[in-house]
């Protein structure tokens, strides 16, 4: 399993070569200076609770690009550039791959608890969607363009994010990564109230996070002992 990184500062600099950046990779740029701003804000003990939100791993199966893409994107190598028409239908039909190679149907019942889970059919698919058996067959086998109504029901039956299907590298990851920002813009918030003398802060909304809310809570947890053991 991929090591976790740390999203490096965003160099001020731009090469002489490069090419002009894009509107959405200029906020994937954004995005990961801020993290890396926010992460160097909070104290030791928060920053290791942090990396699991960060696992290239865990952010593979959010936005369907590789980890170990995962990791050179979260270390500043430019996210590819791809224009072409085959680019874009060659990325929805990998994407569409992935989401039934990683999103597995489980064993409902006890009795069928030890068999092994398996990848929806596209029977399944088509009834969880509410989509023809056909559509859904000739999307997965033919890679074939359909509606984005049609799409975002596959992304939903699959609990992918939405765009799933068609974000770039910067898109996806930005994705990915945007609600973490804003919870630890969050947290830092409530780092400058206990300062302050403030015992108590009003809840968040964490429903973007998903399953890592218990993550971010251990962060919340972690800067406030920090806290209580500092100076006063």
């Amino acid at each position: 399993m991929n090591e976790a990184v740390e999203p490096p500062p965003v160099a001020g600099d731009t090469p002489a070569h490069a090419e002009p950046v894009s509107a959405e990779d200029s906020q994937l740029a954004l995005v990961l200076a801020q993290l890396n701003e926010l992460r160097q804000q909070l104290p030791p003990e928060a920053r290791d609770k942090l990396a699991p939100l960060l696992d290239p791993e865990k952010i593979s199966h959010d936005t369907g690009l590789t980890p170990e893409r995962v990791t050179e994107l979260l270390n500043g190598e430019s996210p590819e550039q791809q224009a072409s028409k085959e680019a874009v239908q060659a990325r929805f039909l990998q994407r569409l791959t992935f989401l039934r190679e990683t999103r597995l149907k489980q064993p409902v019942t006890r009795r069928l608890s030890g068999r092994t889970p398996r990848p929806y059919s596209y029977g399944e698919i088509a009834r969880g969607a509410q989509i023809s058996r056909q559509t859904v067959h000739y999307i997965f086998t033919e890679g074939r363009q359909a509606n984005p109504e049609t799409i975002a029901r596959i992304e939903r039956f699959f609990g992918a994010l939405p765009g799933f299907c068609s974000y770039t590298e910067s898109e996806a990851l930005v994705a990915s990564l945007r609600p973490i920002v804003r919870e630890l813009t969050f947290l830092n918030k409530v780092t400058d109230a206990l300062a302050h003398g403030v015992t108590r802060v009003a809840a968040r909304s964490t429903e973007e996070l998903g399953q890592d809310t218990d993550a971010m809570d251990s962060i919340l947890a972690a800067v406030i002992a920090a806290r209580r053991q500092g100076p006063s």
